[in-house]
């Protein structure tokens, strides 16, 4: 099983109950990453900072999963991020997204690890199914009643993990996501502050005397 596929099963297995009416926290981690991640996770921003894309395919291994559909190695990474100008932009886009968050530490058969975001790296807490999550990423942020900037606040909710339900109209706001909560209450929340766990995420391991390698770098299921 490929390790990103083995890890959602592992989030999905580790669910847990709510207590009712208590939306289920997930924080990002507050504890300093060990050296070793810090350093791979140090370079991998400075890579995209740079947007070196041969630095970055240079940690790409024969066994580096790049999407579900079968893209790994090098020649997957050509074909997923550097078929155009288009595609390698919305490489360093995912990326510059996905590094703003931060990111989980472990070790793992006695190699250092460094996985991002950690909305999808921590245990799932929440009695909710992972495909309809969105991670609430700030704090006292807005719950409205109507999708927009200036529609009344329901509720404001800190880092907790909501459902994401369809419009009664089968329609959607561009930039809104319309939520519930475990109260049952609903409404809309600014997209740019929630995060689904099958969102991009990725996996960096130590190889050894400062090396490391991708291991996979992927959204969906």
């Amino acid at each position: 099983m490929p390790a990103a596929r083995a890890l959602l099963f592992a989030l999905l297995m580790a669910a847990g109950s709510a207590a009712a009416g208590n939306d289920p926290v997930l924080a990002p981690p507050a504890e300093a990453l060990p050296p070793a991640a810090e350093a791979m996770r140090d370079e991998l921003q400075r890579i995209v900072a740079a947007r070196d894309l041969q630095a970055l395919r240079a940690h790409v291994r024969e066994d580096t999963t790049l999407s579900f559909g079968g893209d790994s190695g090098p020649q997957g990474f050509d074909a997923v991020w550097a078929t155009d100008a288009a595609a390698t932009r919305a490489l360093w886009r995912v990326l510059d997204a996905l590094l703003a968050l931060p990111g989980v530490a472990r070790s793992e058969e006695g190699k250092d690890i460094y996985c991002a975001p950690y909305v999808f790296c921590l245990p799932y807490p929440a009695d909710i199914d992972v495909f309809d999550a969105q991670v609430v990423l700030g704090r006292d942020v807005a719950v409205r009643a109507q999708p927009g900037p200036q529609a009344p606040v329901v509720t404001r909710v800190s880092h907790v993990v909501l459902t994401a339900l369809d419009d009664a109209t089968g329609a959607s706001t561009p930039g809104w996501v319309h939520v519930r909560l475990a109260s049952g209450q609903q409404g809309y929340v600014a997209g740019t502050l929630l995060r689904s766990p099958l969102d991009y995420r990725l996996s960096l391991v130590s190889e050894g005397d400062g090396r490391w390698r991708i291991q996979y770098f992927v959204a969906g299921d």
